[in-house]
């Protein structure tokens, strides 16, 4: 269970999965663009555009939960439930993903990737790390300029423009506001406006003449556990709440709310949460947590944070700019599958799971309100190491932009790690 949320010029998303599921960042290289690509073990006849890209991906799946490719263009996927049962040996969501990130320029691009793979192709596959899991995919879809929302089901599709305030969960959201289906489903969802919202049609037709796609294709018996319309209202109200000019440290804060739910009472509302503790059915934690905030033609700064519960964690800078990827946290090693960040990952997790280290976070004092905050001491002193990464970021940015030389990240990136490493003393890690 996840949440990919939108505010331009923000994008980010929570990955919620198995709480022992390792998952980290890579940076995938440029590769040499061909006419097939080799998808977790299996070959399909759709392009590579050879792409470079940043991506946070399930130690053991090819595919990712969400990243950013060299042309600025940021993808987070969903699970989603629908009445089509989904293949066993079908295609993961985390795989299309990854596929679209290595080709697509824009985000119509990566739209339009995405629904012609899913109108040839079976979805499905075991996405579960332990047990099994098979499901349906939502993605939304940003660069520089728009976002787009995604949802499909089987082999079926529909997608719209996002919303300047938008988020997706673990449930579907395109009603009778989609932009384009697929043939089949535009034949039965509007047919008496055939053709015009179709994947080959023009300007959708008068919404009268409309029905909906969520309750076309969505099972609700899912929804009971996934707790997805709900999180999806927590991350809206959030989000409208941000002020216009809001900075990347308040758009994070979103990521890291808890919500309704108090981390005291892990029981108790734990999937009404967007940084997801451990507790309950189903078993479901948030693993790793991203943002991009885009800063102009061919700029942006990636956050991420190689860490569970975004909450207790500082989101670290890697600068996108001129379509190259350029890391300000040095101590990380961006290669795929990286044994080190893998351990750095689980160093975290026993961390968290130690009761004096976990409960050191929150406040505990008596009369106090839910533990839905951070205690005030924790909370300061993440926001200023947090902040100090910010001004960092913006100093290597400057730099830039002064004079396109790139000499003086070394410095700053010492000092990105020298904060960062501050911060895990404190924490005693």
């Amino acid at each position: 269970m996840s949440d990919t949320v939108y505010r331009a010029p923000y994008f980010g998303k929570n990955s919620d999965r198995i709480p022992s599921e390792p998952q980290t960042v890579c940076i995938v290289p440029v590769r040499q663009s061909t006419d097939s690509l080799d998808m977790g073990g299996r070959t399909f006849g759709v392009r590579d555009g050879g792409l470079a890209f940043l991506l946070s991906k399930p130690s053991w799946i090819w595919g990712g939960e969400m990243g950013v490719n060299s042309a600025g263009v940021a993808i987070g996927n969903e699970a989603v439930f629908s009445h089509f049962k989904p293949a066993k040996d079908g295609v993961l969501g985390m795989d299309i993903l990854r596929a679209a990130l290595g080709t697509a320029l824009t985000a119509k691009e990566a739209v339009e990737f995405i629904c012609e793979f899913v109108e040839a192709h079976d979805q499905g596959g075991n996405g579960a790390y332990k047990g099994s899991l098979y499901y349906d995919n939502s993605f939304l879809v940003a660069d520089g300029n728009e976002a787009f929302i995604v949802e499909t089901a089987g082999r079926r599709w529909a997608w719209r423009a996002a919303s300047p305030v938008d988020a997706i969960s673990n449930a579907y959201c395109i009603e009778r506001d989609y932009r384009r289906l697929d043939q089949l489903t535009c034949k039965e969802l509007a047919p008496v406006d055939d053709g015009s919202v179709c994947s080959s049609g023009g300007e959708s037709g008068r919404l009268g003449m409309r029905e909906s796609f969520k309750a076309k294709v969505e099972n609700r018996f899912y929804l009971r556990f996934s707790k997805g319309e709900e999180r999806r209202a927590l991350s809206l109200s959030l989000l409208k709440g941000l002020q216009s000019e809001s900075s990347i440290e308040a758009f994070i804060d979103v990521l890291r709310s808890h919500g309704p739910y108090d981390p005291r009472s892990p029981l108790s509302r734990h999937m009404k949460s967007l940084c997801v503790h451990i507790g309950g059915f189903p078993d479901s934690a948030t693993t790793a947590s991203l943002a991009v905030e885009y800063r102009g033609k061919g700029t942006a700064l990636i956050w991420f944070s190689a860490t569970p519960y975004p909450c207790l964690s500082l989101y670290k800078p890697v600068l996108l700019r001129g379509g190259e990827f350029l890391p300000l946290w040095a101590s990380y090693d961006y290669s795929e599958n990286s044994p080190s960040s893998l351990a750095y990952w689980e160093r975290w997790r026993v961390w968290i799971a130690k009761p004096k280290a976990y409960n050191s976070a929150f406040d505990r004092a008596e009369g106090r309100a839910p533990c839905r905050s951070l205690d005030p001491g924790f909370a300061a002193a993440r926001g200023q190491a947090q902040e100090a990464l910010a001004m960092i970021a913006d100093s290597a940015l400057s730099d830039l932009d002064a004079s396109g030389d790139a000499s003086s990240l070394a410095v700053l990136s010492q000092e990105a790690d020298s904060v960062v490493a501050g911060w895990e003393k404190d924490c005693g890690l």
